[in-house]
């Protein structure tokens, strides 16, 4: 994503924010991975957010006052050091607001534990199906601002199927596809369609199948896939390891 696209988003979130905050200098916690293999890395989303920054102070009359302090830290994408992070900014009195972390293993924490600190956090991930779920009990000072998250995916598979008149889905995934956007993309991504599916639309039959990295695919196409649950079988390279 470009740092025009994810400017926007900030934007957005630094207009609402503002509202509520009384301070003059409005302290932003950043908690991003600092590894720019990450979609949201540190470096990718430095530029966003001073883009978004320039444009408040230079088109917004209601921040004309305040001034913005972003301060940033490491997230590693990891469920321990993001709210270490967390509570390190909020122990020395340097946040109003996080942005971030993105991670889901990283942002669940912080954000259950930001709803007794009363700090807003807004974040670009967040995307499992839970922080839709438990938005209310658990994550209620929780913005999310991606432009998609699992639970769109599923409503998207149920669309799908209901107007092409499918009954029958066979997921095939592979736990660990795509961790260079986080730790379980994939596992969190087919739990949010099955339960979805489930709960939404119980006519589709659906089943799922893990894959690993000494699965044949073109064995486990016409085993697990075949006839029931597809058409014809061709064969060909599975590239994406996802689903």
């Amino acid at each position: 994503m470009e740092p025009k696209q994810i400017h926007t988003y900030v934007c957005i979130a630094l207009f609402c924010m503002v509202i509520s905050v009384s301070s003059i200098v409005v302290k932003i916690a950043t908690i991003l991975p600092a590894d720019n293999s990450r979609i949201f890395s540190i470096d990718r989303v430095t530029p966003a957010i001073q883009m978004a920054i320039d444009e408040l102070s230079n088109n917004y009359t209601l921040v004309e006052n305040l001034t913005f302090s972003v301060e940033y830290a490491n997230s590693q994408c990891s469920i321990a050091e993001g709210i270490n992070q967390a509570i390190d900014f909020y122990i020395n009195k340097k946040v109003d607001a996080f942005f971030g972390p993105v991670c889901d293993y990283a942002v669940a924490p912080v954000a259950r534990q930001t709803r007794f600190w009363n700090i807003p956090l807004i974040s670009g991930g967040a995307m499992a199906r839970d922080f839709a779920i438990y938005r209310k009990s658990q994550y209620p000072k929780l913005t999310r601002v991606g432009p998609v998250n699992f639970n769109s995916l599923s409503d998207f598979f149920v669309k799908l199927f209901r107007h092409s008149g499918w009954k029958s889905l066979k997921i095939l995934y592979n736990r660990e596809g795509h961790a260079n956007v986080f730790e379980d993309f994939c596992h969190l991504c087919v739990e949010a369609i099955h339960y979805d599916i489930i709960e939404k639309a119980r006519e589709i039959k659906q089943d799922y199948f893990r894959l690993d990295e000494k699965t044949d695919l073109r064995t486990i196409l016409l085993e697990e896939v075949g006839n029931t649950f597809g058409g014809r079988f061709f064969e060909f390279s599975l590239k994406q390891k996802c689903i």
